[in-house]
């Protein structure tokens, strides 16, 4: 029922034993929550920005293509109404030009 000093303190240490073996115990788990948890993060971030640039992709061909029709379409116009085209370019271009005067 008594103890002596002796005992105390080797309980005491014993305890603290215990508390430090909790800790490191419980700091190791944190560390491999943190670590499980920053590796989804990654894993969701490389997909998301793998998914953007295909979807960035598809939207430059996409507009290359749209560009090139466009760039057809109105060779095909210029071709076919020359005199209409150069009265169009000319008076574009006084525009333009008295636009920059100011």
């Amino acid at each position: 029922m008594f103890t002596t000093a002796k005992e105390n303190k080797a309980h005491t240490a014993k305890k603290g034993d215990h508390l430090i073996h909790d800790v490191r115990e419980t700091a190791h788990h944190f560390t491999d929550d943190a670590r499980d948890a920053a590796t989804a993060v990654r894993d969701d971030l490389e997909d998301v920005a793998r998914r953007t640039g295909h979807h960035v992709r598809e939207l430059a061909d996409s507009a290359g293509h749209s560009l090139a029709d466009t760039g057809k379409a109105i060779t095909v116009k210029i071709r076919d109404n020359p005199i209409q085209s150069s009265v169009i370019a000319l008076g574009v271009g006084l525009t333009i030009g008295m636009f920059f005067r100011r």
